[in-house]
């Protein structure tokens, strides 16, 4: 998400992730290597799609986004967390333009990185309510579950087809950046009819959040923050690009194929989401952020 689209209140709130993503970790280590391995990513910006989301989903529903800046950092640990761990498995050396917690510091220390980070995020939600450590808990269960599957296909103990993509993308990827943008209605208890509506839109938009990610790789433009050469398919990572050109579709094909279901899915998730009062808001955002005409260049 580009901060240029959202409004003042989450960019004030977004800045405050920044400026905070280090200092909540205030736990003392006794081991250099673990705060080092631990505070490694912590120290490079990503994107903050989650914690951006976070702010989105509490403005949709009329609530302030200062109010849950430690809830957006706690999801944000929890998504780095995930990182370390996963480069671990794929045994990638980079991330975010450097070297990765394991390739550094050793796989010992990453995994315990991890966990650290898992434990912070657990502690800063926790301040929110029994409800919102259960949904993240749930969060993190699938975002395994999909990790697992993801691992098994590379592996080719699982087929990779459409269906088997989607349940991985939706368990891998959607389902923090669904709980990301439901928890402040969660935080206050709006209602399952309100929660329903943001986490399922929330569902939907990861989909096409990996869907794109998945098409970026196969484009590969370092313009759009990847290198030539998609890696998902020589080590047979799950990417619909690739499950739509194992299924006899050419390459430009299966790109204008994944850019549709990008499209549909942007589309039912702003339905989803059309009867919150800040709907216009919204749909600039993810109208920024899901633009076809940026995937489409690079055909």
């Amino acid at each position: 998400m580009n901060m240029l689209h959202i409004s003042e209140n989450s960019m004030v709130a977004l800045q405050e992730v920044k400026n905070d993503l280090n200092g909540k970790f205030h736990w003392k280590f006794s081991s250099q290597n673990l705060e080092k391995s631990t505070f490694h990513l912590l120290n490079v910006n990503g994107k903050l799609l989650r914690p951006t989301l976070v702010f989105v989903g509490a403005e949709s529903v009329g609530l302030n986004s200062m109010k849950f800046v430690d809830l957006a950092i706690a999801i944000e640990y929890l998504h780095i967390s995930s990182l370390i761990h996963d480069d671990i498995i794929d045994k990638d050396e980079m991330r975010r333009g450097i070297e990765t917690v394991h390739n550094k510091y050793g796989i010992e220390n990453a995994i315990l990185a991890g966990d650290a980070l898992i434990a912070r995020a657990v502690a800063l939600s926790s301040a929110y309510g029994e409800n919102v450590v259960k949904k993240i808990a749930e969060a993190a269960f699938l975002m395994c579950d999909g990790e697992s599957m993801d691992f098994c296909t590379q592996r080719r103990n699982f087929e990779m087809n459409l269906e088997t993509y989607m349940d991985i993308a939706t368990k891998k990827t959607a389902s923090l950046i669904s709980t990301s943008i439901s928890i402040a209605a969660v935080t206050e208890k709006l209602g399952e009819g309100i929660i329903g509506r943001l986490s399922k839109a929330g569902e939907l938009l990861g989909v096409a959040f990996q869907v794109r990610d998945d098409v970026i790789n196969a484009v590969g433009s370092f313009e759009l923050g990847k290198r030539p050469g998609n890696d998902d398919k020589k080590f047979n990572r799950p990417n619909i690009v690739s499950v739509f050109e194992y299924s006899g579709l050419g390459k430009k094909e299966a790109i204008e194929k994944s850019i549709q279901i990008i499209s549909n899915n942007v589309r039912d998730a702003i339905q989803e989401l059309s009867e919150f009062e800040k709907i216009n808001y919204i749909k600039k955002i993810i109208a920024a952020y899901f633009d076809e005409e940026d995937l489409r260049k690079y055909l």
